[in-house]
C-alpha cells in the first residue's frame, strides 16, 4: 500500500510542474507497466483530482490550471536554502548533486517565497586546498563509521613536523571549524589519548571490520566545545584574562569568542575579556591578531610566551629578508 500511495503522489507532483508526462515517461519514473499507470491514473481521478489526457500531445495533465497546494516557505527558509547551496557547492561535485537533487525534492512539496533575492546575489569566496584529498569521500566515511562505532586505520600528517603516522582510531563526531576546515574528533589507541584531526592530513584510510565501545556520548559533545576554544578542544582548563584598547574593542566586542566569556569596560574606554578554556594554542594564535592592542594579565605563563614570540619577531625583523626561494602563495616576510 505504502508503495502505491508514494506513486500516487509521484504522479500528482509531476503533473503539478507541468511536466510533459506520457504514460511511458511515467512508467519509466515510477518503474512499473503503462497498465499500472492507467490503474493509478485513474485512482486519482476517482479521488476528485482532475486528470485529463491529451490526445493531441499524447500526454497527461492537470484540467483548467490546477494546482497543488504547497507549503509555503518563508523568507527565512528560503534564504536558508540559498546559502546551503552556495556553502555545501564548496565542498565539492558530490556535495553538489547532493544538494540538487534534495532542493528537487524540498521544491516538489514547497514552494520557495517571492522577492527574495537568487542564491547568485550570495557570494562565498572560496580558495582551493594545496593537499586536500576526497573530501566527499572522506567525509562520507568518517560519518558511517562514528555511526557505526567502527575502528578506522589512518596515515596521519603532522601540521607543524610534516611527519606521517599510522594511527588506529575511535571516531566519534565531525565538525567544521572557523578556519573552514572539517575535522574529526576521536581517540587515538596510538597516542592513547583524544586527538582532532583535521581531515586535509589525511594522506589515507580504511574502515575496519572491528568496533570499540563508546567512552563518551552525545550529550558530552556540547560540553567539549562550551570548554576549547576554536577547533582546539585539549588541554586543562585554564582562566585567561585579556584586555584589549579603545581603538580595538568595536571589533573585539561585536561577537561572543567564548561560551564563558565575560565583559568588563576599562576606565579608557577599551574592554576586559575572561576566558576559562582548554583551547590555549587557538587562544593564542587568536591574541596575535589583534597585537600590538592587545595585553595578557593572566595566567603569567600565556604572558610570557607572549613575549617570548614577540621578541623572537623582533629578531626576525631586525635581521632582515631570508634568503631563498619564495613559496607560491606565501606572503612576503616583513
Amino acid at each position: 500500500m505504502k508503495g502505491k500511495f508514494d506513486r500516487l503522489l509521484r504522479i500528482l507532483n509531476l503533473l503539478d510542474r507541468e511536466r510533459a508526462c506520457k504514460p511511458s515517461m511515467l512508467a519509466g519514473e515510477l518503474r512499473v507497466t503503462e497498465r499500472s499507470v492507467f490503474r493509478y491514473v485513474s485512482s486519482l481521478r476517482e479521488a476528485g483530482f482532475p486528470v485529463v489526457f491529451d490526445r493531441e500531445k499524447g500526454t497527461y495533465a492537470f484540467e483548467n490550471a490546477f494546482k497543488l497546494k504547497k507549503a509555503r516557505l518563508n523568507v527565512d527558509e528560503t534564504l536558508a536554502l540559498a546559502m546551503a547551496r552556495k556553502m555545501l557547492g564548496t565542498f565539492g561535485e558530490s556535495f553538489a548533486r547532493a544538494f540538487d537533487s534534495l532542493e528537487r525534492k524540498v521544491l516538489e512539496v514547497c514552494s520557495p517565497c517571492d522577492g527574495l533575492l537568487p542564491s547568485s546575489a550570495l557570494v562565498l569566496p572560496t580558495f582551493p586546498a594545496g593537499e586536500t584529498p576526497d573530501l566527499s569521500k572522506l567525509l562520507k566515511a568518517m560519518t558511517k563509521a562514528s555511526m557505526d562505532r567502527s575502528l578506522v586505520w589512518m596515515t596521519y600528517r603532522s601540521l607543524y613536523s610534516g611527519e606521517e603516522t599510522k594511527r588506529e582510531v575511535e571516531p566519534y563526531y565531525l565538525f567544521f571549524s572557523p578556519d573552514g576546515f572539517w575535522n574529526l574528533r576521536a581517540y587515538c589507541r596510538m597516542r592513547d589519548g583524544w586527538r582532532t584531526f583535521s581531515l586535509d592530513r589525511v594522506r589515507s584510510w580504511q574502515v575496519l571490520d572491528r568496533y570499540f565501545v563508546p567512552r563518551i556520548f552525545a550529550d558530552e559533545v556540547g560540553q567539549e566545545f562550551s570548554r576549547g576554544f576554536g577547533s582546539y578542544l585539549d588541554g586543562d582548563s585554564v582562566r585567561v584574562v585579556v584586555q584589549f584598547t579603545p581603538q580595538i574593542r568595536p571589533y573585539v566586542a561585536r561577537r561572543i569568542w567564548h561560551a564563558s566569556q565575560e565583559n568588563r569596560e576599562l576606565p579608557d574606554g577599551g574592554i576586559e575579556m575572561t576566558f576559562t578554556t582548554t583551547g590555549m594554542e587557538a587562544l593564542k594564535h587568536w591574541l596575535f591578531r589583534w597585537i600590538p592592542h592587545v595585553r595578557v594579565i593572566e595566567p603569567e605563563e600565556l604572558r610570557q610566551e607572549m613575549k617570548g614570540a614577540l621578541e623572537a619577531q623582533l629578531v626576525r625583523l631586525r635581521e632582515g629578508k631570508p634568503k631563498g626561494k619564495r613559496v607560491k602563495g606565501s606572503a612576503s616576510p616583513p
